[in-house]
């Protein structure tokens, strides 16, 4: 049976559904299952053995070309190929996961005759599907939630949910090596701390990071690490500046697949609702997530190992992506997630004993 799975982005969304692969090649008979995805996360799909295939949606180099009208031929070009491949196969069952109309309209030109996803949809993606799944009430984890729409397919329960990240050993060498390098033990406890996120809204102080990161080390005897992407190389400067004991700054050192065998080796990451902290989640990590704007019943750490900290603000959750005051942020407390966190470095401790 072949089955085109439609989630094309971002890394959290992505990450909370992995868990369907089992289901999928539990339920159905025999199945291939090919994949539709922006480039920006496709590393994490490319070697898996859950996924037959793996089609790269190339948004983000499609918009920077689109800009120049002398790459307009060439661009014109590559999306003829891209349309093409989309098209190849008679897919037995294409599942839109994503239900946003770049969803909607990829739905559309793959052949096939089952399409199935979410009624109602944002952005009206549910007008190209061929069969509609209702929305659960009341409304469910975003990992519950694909898992649903899996179920109602097959008829079947589906077990408690299953992450499977493959490391493949290039990417723990590079890892290892930077653990060497910078002289990090691992009978140590090592702490990730991941300051950065793409909404404004969801951004703790810069000096609350800096004295938490001090907290860690001279209370804790933890090594710091500050993970992030290019973007946030800055960001992180600017707390190491403003630290006794700067951490290690590895901003954009990372591709996904080493992000996760980082994170595996961590004793706990404390982080903003953002992609990578699903991606910690997955890997079995103790997570502290801070939470502002968004909802952690919804989009939150899934498990119960991990902690979400949240303010009592009664304008949250507001989804906004921009606020002048941001007043939930500011309202989590240096001392309660570094409590939070005295209390899960111990928990591991008593758990698995000393590193």
């Amino acid at each position: 049976m072949k089955i085109l799975i439609v989630k094309l982005s971002s890394l959290g969304d992505v990450i909370q559904t992995l868990p369907v692969l089992i289901p999928l090649k539990k339920f159905f008979s025999n199945p291939h299952i090919t994949w539709l995805i922006e480039e920006e996360t496709a590393d994490l799909l490319k070697e898996h053995p859950l996924v037959d295939q793996v089609i790269v949606f190339p948004k983000s180099r499609w918009i920077k070309r689109g800009k120049y009208f002398k790459n307009w031929f060439s661009w014109l070009k590559e999306g003829a190929k891209f349309i093409k491949e989309v098209r190849a196969v008679n897919y037995d069952l294409i599942i839109d996961f994503q239900g946003l109309f770049k969803s909607g309209i990829l739905v559309m030109l793959a052949k096939g005759e089952k399409k199935v996803g979410f009624f109602p949809s944002r952005e009206k993606a549910h007008i190209f599907l061929t069969e509609k799944i209702f929305f659960p009430h009341p409304p469910l984890h975003a990992i519950e939630r694909y898992l649903f729409l899996v179920e109602s397919l097959c008829g079947k329960k589906s077990t408690e949910p299953e992450f499977f990240i493959p490391i493949r050993q290039r990417h723990r060498n590079r890892v290892l090596k930077f653990f060497h390098e910078n002289h990090i033990e691992l009978d140590k406890p090592v702490v990730l701390l991941h300051p950065g996120t793409r909404w404004e809204t969801k951004q703790w102080e810069e000096g609350r990071w800096a004295k938490l990161g001090d907290w860690l080390q001279t209370r804790n005897g933890a090594q710091v690490i500050f993970t992030g992407s290019k973007n946030d190389f800055f960001l992180i400067n600017r707390i190491a500046n403003k630290m006794k004991f700067p951490g290690i700054n590895t901003a954009g050192r990372w591709n996904l697949n080493e992000l996760a065998f980082l994170q595996k080796l961590s004793d706990l990451i404390i982080i903003p609702d953002s992609g990578p902290m699903h991606l910690a989640v997955a890997m079995g990590t103790p997570v502290i997530a801070l939470f502002g704007p968004t909802e952690p019943k919804l989009t939150g750490p899934y498990g119960k190992q991990h902690q979400v900290i949240i303010s009592s603000t009664k304008c949250r959750p507001c989804f906004k992506r921009k606020c002048d005051l941001a007043p939930c942020m500011k309202a989590i407390t240096l001392e309660e997630v570094w409590e939070a966190a005295k209390i899960m470095l111990r928990k591991k401790e008593e758990v698995y004993g000393p590193k």
